[in-house]
Parts: C-alpha cells; sequence; structure tokens
C-alpha cells in the first residue's frame, strides 16, 4: 500500500509568505492548502483534516491565537499539530500559543532548515500520540490491575493518588511483576494521558546507543528526536534504570534538574516537558553504595517510590489472574475457553511463581496452546510447571548477573575475576597485571572504579 501523503494548512495574510511557504513544502512532498485568514482557515481545516497547520498570529480582523483558542475549545484539533509563526514574535505571544496547545513557535523571516526540521518533529510527535491513544485504549480494555489481595489494593491506591501529580516516579520490583503495566496506569490517571507514554527499555538496548535514543542527535544536518521529544507533555519510562552508565546519568541528571537538554551534537537546548517514570528489578540503594548509581540522581528520581509485590506475596490474585490471562491468550490465539479443573486451578494457587505474573502468563499461554479443545487437568498443569522448574534450576546453576543488563553483569564479572586473580597472587597487583594481561595504570583504575582493595586481598591469605 502506497505511502499516504502528508497535508499541511498555511494559514497566512501575505500572498507572498503563503505562496513561498507552498513551493517549499511541495517541493518536499507534501501537499499543501492555504488560508489567508480566519474564516478561511477555519472552514479548510475542517474539510481537509491536515496533519498538520502552520498559523500566523498576526492577521486583520481576527488573529490566529484567537483561531488556535477555537480549535482547542471545540476540542478539533485531536492530535494535529500546529506551529505558531509571527514577524513580530514576543515572549508572551510564544508563552500564549504553547499554554494554548501550540506544538511550537516560529519567528519570521523563517528559515527553511528550521522551519523543515520543525514540521518534521512536529509529524513524528503527532504519529506517537496517534498511536498511544490506540495502545491506552487497547491497555485499558486489556490490562486491567487485580486486585483482591491487600497488597494489590494498596498499590493501585497509589496509582489512583500519585497518578494526578506530576511527579517523579521510581518503580521497584522483581523481574515479571508488571512494572511497565504499573507506569502505565500511572500515565492514564496522570494529566498528560492525551500524550505519549514512550518507553527506553535498557536491558534490550546496547550501552553506545542510549544516549541518542534518550536525548536524540543532531549529526550532519539529519535531527533523529529522542524519547524526550518524542514523548513531549507526556511520559518517558525508563525500565531497568540501573543500567545507565555514568555519563548519561550525569547527562540524565543534569537535564532534570534544568528542565532542558541537548541533542548528541547539538547547540540549542531543548525543553524538557515530560514525566519520568523509572523502574529497575535491582536494588538502586545498593547500586549507589556501590558507586554506580549517582546519589543525586537517584535521589531526584525518587520523589515517589512504588514496590510492585511479588506474586507471592499475593495469592489472592492467582484466580483472578488466571482467568485473565486464559482470555487474554484465547482471545489473541483465536481459541475457546478451556475448562480448567479444580486440581489444576489448586496446583496453579499452590505454586510460588518464582517468575511472577509473566510466569504465569506463559505457563497459560503454554497449557492453552498445547490442550487445544480438551479440560485442562492437574496433570498437564504438573507437566508445564515441571519444565518451568528445569528452567529454573539452569538458572541457578548460573551466576545472578546473567539475568541482569549488560552493564551490571560485565561490572559483576570483571569484580569477581578480578578477586579472584588478586587473591591468587597474594594482592600483588604487578603480578595480577601480568596474569589478567592490563596495564597496570590502566589496572589501577578499573580496580578503584570497582571498589577492589588489593590489601584487603592480602590480609586474607
Amino acid at each position: 500500500m502506497a505511502e499516504r501523503t502528508q497535508h499541511i494548512l498555511v494559514v497566512d495574510d501575505e500572498p507572498d509568505i503563503r505562496n513561498i511557504l507552498q513551493d517549499i513544502l511541495q517541493d518536499e512532498g507534501y501537499e499543501v492548502s492555504l488560508a489567508e485568514n480566519a474564516d478561511k482557515a477555519r472552514s479548510t481545516f475542517k474539510e481537509k483534516q491536515p496533519d498538520l497547520v502552520l498559523l500566523d498570529i498576526w492577521m486583520p480582523n481576527e488573529d490566529g491565537i484567537s483561531v488556535l483558542k477555537s480549535w482547542v475549545e471545540k476540542d478539533q484539533l485531536g492530535t494535529t499539530p500546529v506551529i505558531m509563526i509571527s514577524g513580530h514574535g514576543t515572549v508572551e505571544n510564544a508563552v500564549e500559543a504553547v499554554k494554548l496547545g501550540a506544538y511550537d513557535f516560529l519567528e519570521k523571516p523563517l528559515s527553511t532548515g528550521k522551519l523543515l526540521l520543525g514540521i518534521e518533529r512536529g509529524l513524528e510527535n503527532a504519529l506517537l500520540r496517534q498511536e498511544n491513544q490506540q495502545l491506552r485504549s487497547k491497555l485499558q480494555h486489556n490490562s486491567p490491575l487485580v486486585s483482591q489481595s491487600d497488597s494489590s489494593r494498596e498499590l493501585l491506591r497509589h496509582i489512583k493518588l500519585l497518578g494526578p501529580t506530576d511527579s517523579w516516579v521510581f518503580i521497584t520490583g522483581e523481574p515479571g511483576t508488571g512494572k511497565r503495566l504499573v507506569a502505565q496506569k500511572v500515565h492514564e490517571n496522570s494529566p498528560r494521558a492525551d500524550s505519549a507514554f514512550v518507553e527506553l527499555n535498557l536491558a534490550a538496548m546496547p550501552s553506545e546507543n542510549v544516549a541518542q535514543a534518550l536525548f536524540g542527535s543532531e549529526v550532519d544536518g539529519k535531527l533523529v528526536m529522542g524519547r524526550f521529544e518524542q514523548a513531549k507533555g507526556g511520559t518517558v519510562f525508563i525500565n531497568e534504570v540501573l543500567g545507565l552508565n555514568l555519563d548519561i546519568q550525569n547527562m540524565l541528571h543534569s537535564a532534570l534538574q534544568d528542565q532542558q537538554f541537548l541533542r548528541i551534537g547539538g547547540s540549542n537546548y531543548v525543553e524538557l516537558d515530560v514525566r519520568v517514570i523509572v523502574s529497575t528489578s535491582g536494588n538502586p540503594q545498593q547500586s549507589v553504595n556501590d558507586g554506580t548509581f549517582l546519589e543525586d540522581l537517584y535521589y531526584r528520581l525518587n520523589v515517589i517510590p512504588i514496590q510492585v509485590p511479588a506474586l507471592r506475596e499475593r495469592r489472592q490474585d492467582l484466580p483472578e489472574l488466571v482467568d485473565l490471562f486464559i482470555r487474554d491468550v484465547a482471545d489473541k490465539n483465536q481459541l475457546d475457553i478451556p475448562d480448567v479443573d479444580e486440581q489444576a486451578r489448586k496446583a496453579l494457587g499452590n505454586y510460588a511463581w518464582p517468575g511472577n505474573a509473566r510466569q504465569l502468563q506463559n505457563v497459560i499461554q503454554r497449557l492453552l496452546i498445547l490442550n487445544i479443545g480438551r479440560k485442562i487437568s492437574r496433570a498437564e498443569v504438573d507437566a508445564a510447571l515441571s519444565s518451568d522448574l528445569d528452567v529454573q534450576q539452569k538458572r541457578n546453576s548460573v551466576p545472578d548477573y546473567y539475568y541482569g543488563d549488560m552493564r551490571t553483569a560485565k561490572e559483576a564479572f570483571e569484580r569477581e575475576y578480578l578477586s579472584h586473580h588478586l587473591a591468587a597472587v597474594n594482592g600483588n597487583v604487578s603480578k595480577l597485571a601480568d596474569a589478567v594481561g592490563l596495564e597496570r595504570t590502566h589496572l589501577y583504575r578499573k580496580l578503584k572504579s570497582l571498589n577492589i582493595s588489593a590489601r584487603d586481598a592480602k590480609q586474607s591469605v
């Protein structure tokens, strides 16, 4: 299917400017409509439903601010971004326009480069907002927070209390407990719910890509929007935040403190207009103590902490969760909802679920797909749990850091590796350098960064 041509409405009372903008935008592949006054702008907007509007502030009879205000009051804009343009721009005009809902503000004479970048960013933001609305609608329908247990009801209470605020949130909990779902529910209950919910999952991203993914970049004239710009007006969720290296932690702390940031390679500051929610399955306080996570950043992010309880701590939720996941799996795979006998339900309810809700969901999916059209029995549940137990036993045979992010695993391995060899050479750093093949100055820096003491190694022998 051919990609739809994006449509831009240009509203300006000066014919020369309208025509110049039309030529520029058509050369860039956009479809363009023109309006010379407020009445024409309203009628063309209603007829064409453009993807973006360039709206002049100063026009005879009725100005652009008034037009923008009428669109907002009648809830006609939806996700359509409006970029205000003016030859007499003032800070007051810009502030008023943004407060009303304008996406950006540009001053005449217009720079073609800034104009096209602003349009590109506005259209990308609109697309993200559309996708977010669709996702939010789906999540609100399919992903309720089960709250039969006391701990789950307390979690839901916290979400309802802090959702309407704009405070930053730090979510902790074991892997598989549903930290991402909690973050989404906080967003859905917030004043930012109509804007984007954008995720940065550090557990699934190479460390060298994180800075650009978060802050965006400007390289060789090409602008790449990062998560902070993609989520403008909405929420950025940073999953497994302890995986940030110290350089990016410093950049993030500066951005949060100053409410602005620079794209990688950029020279102009970008306003930070997002709510930040972070999560980890690790121990943030321990990371602060170890020096791998900045104390100032931790306390800045940890305005409102939320601990998501493990599934074993909310067993009263299990019956409802089982039925929820059965309906969800059956719906997604177009399967009939099977009967589950009482003993099978009892087995599911008595299991410890070390992998939490994610493990339960996976087991339910396995049971439904492998037993299509059959009643699910205790034997089938036992078989499914037995295969999970084998995986868990294999998991327990390797270090815990195998299941964290790459940076944490690398540091844990280096600490273990160097400590082992340092003990073998009785704390002699020169011998250690020879043994591990590192230059001595570099080795000293590495030992210091990992908080390994050669003196302690000598004393322990």
